[in-house]
């Protein structure tokens, strides 16, 4: 099995975990996430890879796989902790227990950091999916802002190694 077969069935749990969050998440809920207006057409992009590939040179391939499968485990092992915590939450202003463990020791928000490193690995096969990244690096900024928007009214405050990204 070549290196961008693997890349492949690893971006399809990704599209299929968010799935699975989206259908498991309150349609009241759903309403509260912030998406850009113009996110739809970009996110299309990120299929462009499936038809439009490059040749990774060397050995890229399988570190490109080795990132994106790095990343699908730190988002299910965020979703994970925080559901155990019964903190899981779409919507920025709806988890009242906030996580200082595991994971959320180090990192301030490993969710969005586990998306951004999969698909910024997705988009080496073709880099015109990078402009999703930066679509959706900025509604995660703006999520985050309004993570400690709430969070500040909570009196927490929690910041890690990914806090640069979100600023």
């Amino acid at each position: 099995m070549s290196a961008f077969t693997v890349s492949r069935i690893l971006f399809v749990c990704l599209l299929i975990n968010e799935a699975v969050v989206m259908g498991r998440t309150p349609p009241e809920e759903r309403q509260r996430i912030i998406m850009p207006r113009a996110m739809p057409l970009p996110a299309l992009l990120l299929l462009a890879p499936f038809f439009f590939a490059f040749e990774l040179p060397g050995g890229w391939g399988w570190r490109v796989v080795f990132v994106q499968a790095l990343g699908l485990g730190m988002e299910l092992a965020g979703e994970i902790q925080l559901m155990r915590a019964r903190s899981y939450s779409v919507a920025a202003n709806l988890p009242a227990q906030p996580q200082t463990t595991g994971l959320y020791r180090r990192l301030e928000n490993p969710i969005y950091v586990g998306i951004l490193l999969q698909v910024g690995a997705w988009a080496l096969w073709m880099p015109v999916a990078f402009v999703s990244v930066a679509l959706l690096l900025e509604s995660f900024r703006r999520m985050v802002r309004e993570e400690r928007e709430y969070l500040a009214r909570l009196a927490v405050s929690h910041r890690g190694a990914d806090s640069f990204l979100w600023n």
